[in-house]
């Protein structure tokens, strides 16, 4: 049975959620902050995170990610689009849209020098990313999709099919931003939470499909 916290995405749980809770986890379970774009947030996207349950777990013990596809859906009166997906049907060493942020002493502690550091242990192959966790057990991997012009009143989902083995875990979560061409600013408004998932546990060595979130 899929070990999904909170059910997102239909699946069942173990009976023991918690188990799936990587430590130092900000978010626990799902959050909607806001459905639809607040005023002046013209772009969205779509992002993902992943890390070891434990934090300097061994390298020996599995965990690990394939997607097989991930689909950014737009909701607006009751009509679904696809606003853009990703099928990896290309070769690549190194996955460029991510990073390797810091799990110490925070998750994504802005202090730290190393805030954002090269994803290694991600790689496309064979129409799938396929991400080692193992080999970051100190990091949070994260990668999101391009940003996409919003529409007012539209709400925004996605759709993934991926497998999870192991000791790791994989959320899901959306952010609005000013355009399609702001950046980041510390402390600033450049960009804002629009919702978290659910935590995805081992999938049982099949891929499943999940859609976040769930209204």
């Amino acid at each position: 049975m899929v070990a999904i916290l909170n059910g997102c995405g239909g699946g069942g749980n173990d009976g023991n959620e918690t188990a799936i809770l990587p430590e130092g986890a900000i978010w626990i379970k799902q959050t909607i902050r806001e459905d639809t774009a607040p005023n002046g947030y013209g772009a969205v996207l779509i992002w993902a995170q992943t890390a070891t349950l434990k934090g300097g777990q061994s390298n020996s013990e599995k965990a690990y990610v394939t997607i097989d596809y991930w689909k950014v859906i737009e909701e607006i009166n009751s009509n679904k689009n696809t606003l853009y997906e990703e099928h990896y049907d290309y070769n690549e060493n190194v996955f460029g849209e991510a990073g390797l942020y810091v799990r110490y002493p925070n998750w994504y502690d802005p202090a730290s020098n190393d805030f954002h550091t090269q994803a290694f242990n991600m790689h496309v192959q064979n129409g799938v990313l396929s991400i080692d966790v193992s080999q970051t057990p100190d990091n949070i991997v994260h990668w999101w999709t391009p940003r996409q012009t919003v529409k007012a009143g539209a709400r925004y989902s996605v759709e993934i099919r991926l497998k999870v083995e192991g000791k790791c875990s994989v959320q899901l979560g959306s952010d609005y931003w000013r355009s399609l061409t702001s950046i980041a600013i510390p402390n600033g408004d450049n960009n804002r939470e629009a919702w978290i998932s659910d935590w995805i546990g081992d999938t049982n060595s099949e891929f499943v499909t999940v859609t976040a979130p769930l209204r």
